[in-house]
């Protein structure tokens, strides 16, 4: 069984946009995806779609227009292109829907690449050692793993590298350490630090704030007991998931998915287009 390291918060109840359930029904999906495709269809949260469908033109249309090189202050201007040259696409045509469909999309992958394209700038700005180039794994059962790719490292230090979309958001979240303590792990490496971005500017300091962790050792306390403590919460989840491949035994989709904004995604040639944001994390198993 395996778990992405960027989910070991969902997995340990600890991330409050990605619940443990949730979290339980992607883990499930990746190792079972035709059953729990077929579970989901059965369920109506995955139905025949009925129309046309415009994510493709979308796409299109967000490749062509997004700039080079942005940072977030651009995201409102870059929008309002998209969504400009997409009712130009549809001779005005469109629905309202479909324009907040395209807007919500663009947001979501504005933050995305923009993330990316930010950890690019301050690597090299900072002359860190490039990662995402290797995936490393760890073993919490013998059967459980973790995995991922982690961003850089400067030294013997491993890095997470988040950008911040607003001030207010430049702050520790448990989701973020959380990552950082699995790739140490996957690693190997005692030390690491978690680097936060907004508009440019770093926020990297080896001392504890209210708004930064500092340096994290995970051969020190207080970090060694929170390693013991993910651990155990990740054996339990693998225990959970375990009996979830067995016995096809899911307990929690009304609360995962409330039938209130089912269906989640649409089939169109046996592919899943159209769906809701907030499960591509899901439906990319589809």
């Amino acid at each position: 069984m395996y778990l992405e390291i960027s989910n070991i918060a969902a997995a340990c109840g600890k991330n409050p946009y990605e619940s443990k359930e949730k979290m339980l029904l992607v883990s499930w999906a990746r190792h079972c995806s035709d059953k729990v495709k077929n579970y989901l269809i059965d369920n109506n949260c995955l139905v025949p779609l009925v129309g046309q469908d415009y994510s493709k033109v979308q796409q299109e249309i967000y490749d062509n227009v997004l700039p080079k090189d942005f940072d977030t202050k651009d995201f409102g201007k870059i929008e309002k292109q998209i969504v400009k040259e997409y009712k130009k696409t549809r001779n005005n045509e469109q629905s309202e829907a479909e324009v907040q469909k395209l807007i919500q999309v663009t947001q979501d992958r504005l933050k995305k690449d923009n993330g990316t394209l930010q950890e690019k700038h301050i690597i090299k700005k900072e002359n860190y050692t490039q990662g995402n180039n290797k995936m490393y794994y760890y073993n919490i059962t013998e059967d459980g793993v973790i995995g991922g790719k982690h961003d850089a490292s400067d030294s013997n230090l491993v890095l997470e590298i988040k950008t911040r979309v607003k001030k207010q958001n430049v702050r520790r979240n448990d989701y973020d350490l959380y990552q950082l303590i699995g790739y140490l792990l996957a690693l190997n490496q005692p030390k690491g630090k978690i680097v936060q971005i907004y508009n440019k500017e770093k926020y990297c300091s080896d001392d504890v704030s209210e708004i930064e962790y500092g340096l994290v050792d995970i051969t020190k306390e207080p970090w060694a007991d929170l390693v013991f403590n993910i651990k155990n919460n990740l054996i339990e989840y693998f225990k959970e998931l375990e009996t979830l491949i067995n016995t096809s035994n899911y307990l929690y989709l009304n609360s995962v998915i409330p039938k209130k904004i089912r269906p989640i995604g649409y089939i169109k040639d046996s592919e899943i287009v159209n769906e809701n944001i907030k499960f591509k994390n899901l439906i990319r198993f589809f």
